[in-house]
């Protein structure tokens, strides 16, 4: 395809502008909220299971809707999708913020969920659709640094905007974007229409979207239920996995189904889904237990552990914007195997860390993070996207993003749990140990007595703070473990052309 055939570079720009615009918009929805919470909680008089649901409705919602945006891209156009999806996220974000109960609040937050749920897919396929193969690089590193910066500002904006002026205005602040947003799609993008015969599938979406609405309530639910504890839990584990067997079954055998199973012949798209998954189930699980490591093992403030993080977006930044150029003249794969070997160095690190571990160290550890999944996003989005057929991109853009956000949530929630409960299993190990008759403790303490209380909570209180480490470098050296059975899959792959063959339906000319 000729020069001639994209926009001009200043159109190119205003719909890049545009579409970075809905993409934060949704990203930043997915944590501003959490700081929230107990303002809205207050405000709302809701319980705390209540309050819950303002997240879980959120993301069960954009879990269920998808899938369906490849779908309805590919009957209805892209640009017109992805404008309407504006358009709901931004008047259902106002609806939020006028909520004047917990159940209109969490009604809108489930319209809210759906409408923004086709917008990241269709985000990054849309910019490599308009840019020739030389500029994909660069357009597809502004679209990381856009799903990045949501995610980082959302706590730190949720926090300043409830703190000096309302919880309400967490939703609110989406108006004007969302308008900025939708002006640039409907003004600068174009398309002409894709016409495809295949007919909706509902009984393949149905199965699918049961599926992962059980999947997604396990993980939600699971760790304030106590797990597989839980009659719920146990419910929806079953309803999850039955309901993903029957969607694999009718898949295989119905003549048009809801997800083509043509799509998983591509080998670059099957391996890259499948690396994605397993590094948005350490990647997206490990941040949340090490600031819980740092804030309440290692006693760090809200703004030290803040500080230690900050390093972990500055690699990520860093190593975006520099491999936007290297993806052009080094092949993908080596620069994703290279990422996957940082990843597995912080991992190394944080498996032999101790209660004595410095600060400094911790933060090498977040830039290595930042660096390694910054080489990580572009090259294994080109690769997998430049060897898709065409007819195919829309679907394998939702199916590449909804199984590493499904990952990613699975991730936090068993990574999490599994460090609770070894927690519980070390501590428990210690303290039978902890007697009288124990040669080590005769030989460390010998004035020890079980019937000094103060001395006996201090000992308590140590094997507590040494069982939460034992559990926390346990659950790094199983991810540890996790990312180096996973790395030689990037070299598994085909090598990939300079970017993926455009579809002209999309561009803006």
């Amino acid at each position: 395809m000729d020069s001639a055939s994209y926009p001009d570079p200043s159109r190119r720009l205003l719909i890049t502008g545009a579409t970075i615009l809905a993409v934060l918009m949704v990203t930043l929805d997915g944590t501003i909220a959490v700081i929230a919470l107990p303002h809205i909680q207050s405000a709302l008089g809701a319980s705390q299971d209540q309050i819950a649901w303002v997240l879980t409705s959120y993301l069960l919602a954009g879990a269920i809707a998808t899938p369906l945006a490849g779908w309805l891209a590919d009957h209805f156009g892209r640009v017109r999708v992805m404008a309407l999806s504006v358009v709901g996220f931004t008047l259902s974000s106002v609806a939020c913020g006028l909520a004047p109960t917990l159940e209109f609040l969490v009604f809108a937050r489930v319209v809210q969920g759906f409408s923004g749920a086709s917008l990241v897919p269709l985000s990054q396929v849309l910019l490599l659709d308009i840019n020739p193969p030389e500029k994909q690089g660069p357009a597809i590193a502004a679209f990381g640094m856009g799903t990045l910066l949501g995610p980082m500002m959302g706590p730190i904006l949720g926090g300043w905007l409830t703190e000096y002026v309302s919880w309400r205005s967490i939703f609110l602040v989406n108006a004007p974007v969302g308008v900025i947003a939708f002006l640039g799609l409907m003004i600068f993008a174009r398309e002409v229409h894709l016409s495809r015969a295949s007919p909706f599938d509902a009984r393949g979406f149905a199965f699918v979207s049961i599926a992962i609405a059980a999947f997604q309530l396990m993980l939600d639910r699971g760790q304030m239920l106590d797990w597989f504890d839980s009659t719920e839990i146990c419910i929806e584990a079953t309803v999850a996995g039955l309901f993903a067997y029957i969607a694999v079954v009718h898949m295989l055998t119905a003549r048009d189904p809801f997800i083509k199973p043509v799509i998983f012949k591509d080998r670059n798209f099957l391996l890259g889904t499948v690396l994605s998954a397993v590094t948005g189930i350490f990647l997206t699980g490990v941040i949340p237990i090490m600031t819980s490591m740092m804030q309440q093992l290692l006693g760090y403030p809200v703004l030290l552990a803040g500080l230690i993080s900050t390093p972990r977006a500055i690699g990520n930044l860093l190593t975006i914007m520099v491999v936007g150029r290297l993806v052009s003249v080094i092949d993908a794969r080596y620069l994703i195997f290279v990422g996957m070997a940082l990843l597995v160095g912080s991992l190394s690190l944080l498996s032999s860390m101790s209660l004595e571990v410095s600060q400094a160290r911790m933060g090498f550890v977040t830039f290595l993070q930042g660096c390694g999944s910054g080489l990580l996003f572009l090259p294994l989005t080109m690769i997998v996207f430049s060897t898709l057929p065409r007819e195919h991109r829309n679907e394998g853009s939702t199916i590449f993003t909804l199984v590493r956000n499904l990952s990613g949530a699975a991730g936090i929630s068993l990574i999490q749990a599994a460090t609770i409960r070894d927690q519980a299993q070390v501590q428990s190990h210690l303290v039978e140990r902890v007697r009288a008759d124990n040669p080590v403790i005769a030989w460390s303490m010998p004035d020890f007595d079980v019937t000094n209380v103060p001395g006996v909570q201090t000992i308590m209180g140590e094997i507590g703070r040494q069982a939460a480490m034992v559990a926390y470098v346990n659950s790094y050296r199983a991810i540890l473990i996790l990312a180096v059975l996973a790395a030689p899959l990037a070299l598994l792959m085909r090598k990939g052309s300079r970017g993926p063959e455009p579809i002209p339906a999309m561009h803006g000319e």
